[in-house]
Order: structure tokens, then C-alpha cells, then sequence
């Protein structure tokens, strides 16, 4: 259908722009310094939007939502969710530090490793399965899955090479669910930014090299996003809540993989790791300003890698426009 491709776009930007927005607001009434830098790359993150619609949407024919590989993709999303959910939820019973990040970058490579034609959906899953279970007991987090499975299948051809767009619809489908079923999210911070001046700088820290290891393990390597980005997520659960004492060291693993999702992008849309040390450090920023919101909910950091990722690219298209005018004015 025709109609399913303005569907997934629809809802894909929606959610990434409900948490834009909400992050400008927060730096609005806590941090006026960021607020220049963050509308420009906003406009970047509009500008990407627009690009894509006319070239992925407009421009490409209907997705087959019916089809035998449309199916197998919701059925891997879906398991990728549940194994993810469980394995998050067996580890905090027994008090693992980090067990969403753990469980959702175990998943992620062995996705890799049993189902590699399937590693994307499925590692999509996971990012539904890491939802808090203070947050999404049996049916929201039913519905969750569901909805963010029906998603990937709406959304498979669009937004192609930019990181974090598995993490956005995980989003999408689990804040679906909060409409119908009226989640309570109120466990979680409510202040502007619960981080330290120098716990704000290790997070911006761990967000850019996060981001430039998973791109040159993916594309120097050619170890593939899923891989590469599961693996960067596993080592950073395992090691920094380790390293690291108290709930500052589990929040510095949760950084790690989030910003593992912008070193997923292709290159199709960034050449080298210089753009991917701008959209990483993007990524911290926006991770700290949009500490009060949708936490619990399975794919938030990736939305935050999907504006940064679409940000950066926006900008890199303004950059390179003015770049070519000066060329051919000289």
C-alpha cells in the first residue's frame, strides 16, 4: 500500500519531534547556552525530514505489507522483544547492574551470529524489550511489541543509513500504548537534569566515542551495524558499571549503547568518523536536556540517535550548498 509509507513516516517523525521539542523546552527554561546550537541543528533534523519524504516517500513505490518477507520481519521484531524483555527481566531480579543495555546488546549479537538476515528486526525488538518493567508490565509492553513490529514493516524502506531509526520505532510503538492503557511514568526524574557539570561532560565523553567506535568497527571492520553496535553496548553494560560506582555508572552504559545507534549509520550518509564525533557529542547533549522525559520507555535513546543523526546530516546538506556556491562565486 501506498498509504503505509506516509504511515510509518508519519509516525517516525512524530515521536522524534515530540522528543525534540520537548529537549528545547528544557533547555529553554534550564540552559539558554545550548539553545542557538540546538535550533540549528533542529532546523538540520526539519531539513533531513523534508529530503526524505520527497526522495523515500514520494519517489519509491508501495511496500508489500503483506508479503512472506514483511511477515518475517514482524515475527523477528516481535522475538527480538520478547527475548530482550526477559533476559532484562531475569537479570534485575537477580540485581545485574545495567540489564536492559546487557540484554539488549546480548541480543544484538547474537542476532548477528544465529539469524543475520533477521539481525535488524530483531535488534529493533530489543529496543522494546529494554522498557522499564516499573513502566510496561504484561499488556502495554503486548502492545508495545505489537505496534512496533507493525511499525518496522510500514517504515522498512524509509530512512535509509541514518542511525538510531530502529530505536525510533521502538519508541513509536511503546508511547503508543500510554494513550490507550494511561502509563504512569512518574518513577522516574522530573528536574531539568539530574547530572553533575562533570558527570555532563563524561556523558558528552563516552556519546562521542561511542558513536566513532561503532561507525569504524562497522565500516572499517565490516563487522555490520548490528554487530558492531551490540557489541559496543555489551561491553559498556559489562564493564562501566564496574568501573564506575553507584547509579552514575549503570547511566554511563545506557550512554554508551545509545550513542552505539548513531555509529549505525551508513555510508551513504556520512563518509568518516569526523561527522560521526559531531552527531555523537549531539547525542550527549540532547541525552542530558532530555533527562525528564519518556524515560522507561524502550527506544529513547534511539530517537535521540535519530535527530542526532538527522541533525548533523541536515546541516552537513546547508553546509555543503554554501560550500558550492563559494566555489562557483570564485
Amino acid at each position: 500500500m501506498k498509504a503505509s509509507r506516509h504511515i510509518g513516516f508519519a509516525l517516525l517523525v512524530l515521536f522524534a519531534l515530540l522528543l525534540y521539542v520537548s529537549t528545547l523546552y528544557n533547555t529553554v527554561i534550564s540552559a539558554w547556552a545550548f539553545l542557538i546550537a540546538f535550533t540549528v541543528f533542529f532546523a538540520g533534523a526539519i531539513a533531513t525530514m523534508v529530503k526524505v519524504y520527497r526522495v523515500e516517500v514520494r519517489g519509491q513505490p508501495r511496500i508489500e505489507v503483506a508479503s512472506t518477507s514483511s511477515r518475517m520481519v514482524f515475527l523477528a521484531t516481535v522475538a527480538g522483544s520478547l527475548i530482550t524483555y526477559l533476559i532484562h527481566y531475569g537479570l534485575d531480579a537477580i540485581s545485574v547492574s545495567a540489564p536492559a543495555v546487557i540484554a539488549s546488546g546480548l541480543v544484538g549479537v547474537l542476532a548477528y551470529f544465529f539469524v543475520r538476515k533477521l539481525a535488524v528486526p530483531a535488534y529493533c525488538g530489543s529496543f522494546v524489550g529494554m522498557s522499564s518493567p516499573l513502566v510496561f508490565q504484561i499488556l502495554p509492553f503486548a502492545l508495545a511489541t505489537v505496534f512496533a513490529a507493525a511499525l518496522f514493516v510500514l517504515a522498512q524502506k524509509l530512512f535509509d543509513g541514518y542511525g538510531g531509526k530502529l530505536g525510533t520505532i521502538a519508541m513509536s510503538g511503546a508511547l503508543i500504548p500510554t494513550v490507550l492503557t494511561r502509563m504512569d511514568f512518574s518513577h522516574f526524574t522530573d528536574i531539568a537534569s539530574p547530572y553533575t557539570p562533570s558527570q555532563q561532560l563524561l556523558i558528552v565523553a563516552f556519546s562521542a566515542l561511542a558513536a566513532v567506535g561503532t561507525f569504524s568497527l562497522n565500516h572499517r571492520l565490516k563487522t555490520g551495524p548490528v554487530f558492531s553496535s551490540g557489541a559496543v553496548g555489551l561491553i559498556g553494560g559489562v564493564m562501566l558499571p564496574l568501573l564506575v560506582a553507584g547509579t552514575i555508572g549503570v547511566t554511563y552504559a545506557v550512554v554508551i549503547i545509545g550513542a552505539s545507534f548513531v555509529g549505525m549509520s551508513g555510508l551513504n550518509r556520512f563518509k568518516d568518523e569526523v561527522a560521526m564525533f559531531v552527531a555523537g557529542t549531539l547525542f550527549g547533549l540532547i541525552f542530558i536536556f532530555s533527562a525528564p522525559f519518556f524515560n522507561g520507555a524502550g527506544g529513547k535513546l534511539g530517537t535521540i540517535a535519530f535527530v542526532s543523526t538527522l541533525s548533523v546530516y541536515g546541516v552537513k546538506m546547508a553546509l555543503d550548498r554554501i560550500y558550492a556556491k563559494t566555489e562557483q562565486s570564485c
